[in-house]
């Protein structure tokens, strides 16, 4: 079968036996054997043999791309400007396929190929009576092979996971343990790492095993412990919350967590996804093209010159700040009590509380008392909004809403979501390359009120 082109996902597609068929690992205008599985409506197939090489196709520039199956990557066998074009084009797609919105091919913004990671995270599974650390097969999200480098991570973060995997005796016991390696500063040659070990309920010797960390890694400069179902604890190096500039992130689910949904480890290990709250959160994973992001967004949101902002889905509050500061009114919406928690903080340390009213509660119970606003934004997780966000928002010009910015991390959900208000149009649309040689990609969507003819 002849390779047409990449759909989301990253797998290329073509057509065999009547069936669009999607193949992992191809580039458009490869001719490929595959063997493939008929479903419902499409197939769904392995390579055999690339029987005609794309003019696309480019060597992979890592190791465990081909040889360890690596699902960090999707697209690192496609050049540049191939990859570029196929995320442009998986956004248009889908707002037309899926939102029925018709749109010229956005803009993207782009930045570094490689190296741009300012965040590694990998998987630990026990291995005898040691750990095996490193990332999962694209197709076995219950294996992990052994890292030992990752092309588009900072060089520090994978230097410091070299520097961990020597000390791995000692870690606290449980079924699988994920540890991240952040960046707090950036500075060329100066760069400095967090490590955030999450897992495990109890863990003897922690403190001494941190130390232990500090002293053989020139670059980590504070080590921290997410329990299973607990709270961060700082266990060496610089740890006081929020001053690092690391944001810790989420606990890790458990049958010991309070509320917690049922645990899936082999779906908690296989975790690739990001969310859209990467895209504005303080500890960025790709800093040029964040910052980027941010600005379009406020330059965005200003452009309505608004009095009041509703900021949805909030995070951490890094937007809320930033729009305050430029003396707008802000509410901020955040149904995680930690994100909301450091809104506050960092609005109370910034003197701008009397600018802000923070509300920790679904976006889908909050939004009819925050309303009236000028301006609302939502940057909701990968799942996209609820229903009853969207439903009130297609009615909501009426209430004085003159624009909604809705950021957003997979164009499926975001073209879903665009289906259920009628009521506005598309006024600007820009991706912005946050993941190069993987086939995620962000998307900023400016919305204003239809007006009627």
């Amino acid at each position: 079968m002849t390779i047409d082109r990449i759909a989301k996902g990253g797998n290329g597609v073509g057509r065999v036996d009547g069936l669009a068929c999607f193949v992992p690992r191809t580039a458009p205008g490869d001719v490929v054997q595959v063997a493939y599985v008929a479903q419902a409506r499409h197939g769904r197939g392995r390579v055999l043999q690339v029987v005609t090489p794309s003019a696309h196709r480019v060597e992979a520039r890592c190791v465990h791309y081909e040889r360890d199956r690596c699902g960090g990557c999707q697209l690192q066998h496609l050049d540049d400007e191939t990859q570029r074009a196929a995320r442009r084009h998986m956004v248009q797609d889908a707002l037309l396929r899926i939102g029925k919105r018709t749109i010229a091919l956005p803009e993207l913004v782009t930045g570094e190929s490689w190296g741009y990671r300012g965040r590694l995270t990998l998987m630990l599974l026990p291995r005898g009576r040691g750990w095996t650390g490193g990332l999962h097969p694209y197709d076995d999200a219950a294996r992990v092979f052994s890292l030992d480098s990752c092309a588009i991570a900072n060089p520090v973060l994978v230097q410091s996971w070299l520097d961990m995997r020597e000390r791995l005796h000692g870690m606290p016991t449980d079924r699988f343990l994920r540890v991240s390696f952040r960046l707090l500063t950036a500075d060329p040659g100066q760069e400095t790492v967090a490590v955030v070990v999450q897992g495990g309920v109890s863990w003897q010797g922690g403190v001494e095993w941190a130390d232990a960390l500090l002293r053989g890694s020139s670059r980590v400069r504070a080590v921290w412990w997410i329990p299973r179902g607990g709270a961060p604890v700082g266990l060496a190096g610089d740890v006081t919350h929020g001053e690092a500039g690391v944001d810790i992130g989420e606990p890790v689910a458990g049958a010991g967590a309070a509320g917690a949904a049922p645990f899936d480890e082999v779906a908690e290990a296989g975790r690739y996804e990001p969310d859209a709250r990467e895209a504005l959160a303080f500890a960025q994973v790709n800093p040029a093209v964040a910052t980027a992001l941010r600005d379009y967004v406020v330059d965005a949101v200003r452009s309505f010159s608004p009095t009041r902002v509703i900021d949805a889905y909030s995070g951490s509050g890094q937007l809320t700040e930033r729009l305050a500061r430029g003396g707008t009114n802000v509410v901020s919406i955040e149904a995680d009590v930690s994100g909301a928690d450091a809104t506050r903080r960092r609005l109370e340390e910034a003197g701008l509380g009397h600018r802000v009213q923070v509300i920790t509660a679904l976006v889908e119970s909050a939004l009819a008392a925050a309303l009236p606003a000028d301006v609302v934004i939502l940057n909701p997780p990968r799942m996209g909004v609820d229903v009853g966000v969207m439903r009130q928002l297609d009615h909501a010009a009426s209430q004085g809403v003159r624009g909604v910015v809705y950021v957003s991390c997979d164009p499926a959900t975001l073209a879903r979501d665009l289906a259920r208000v009628p009521g506005w149009r598309i006024d600007a649309v820009r991706c912005f390359d946050m993941f190069p040689q993987t086939a995620h990609v962000e998307t900023v969507c400016v919305l204003r009120p239809e007006i009627p003819a």
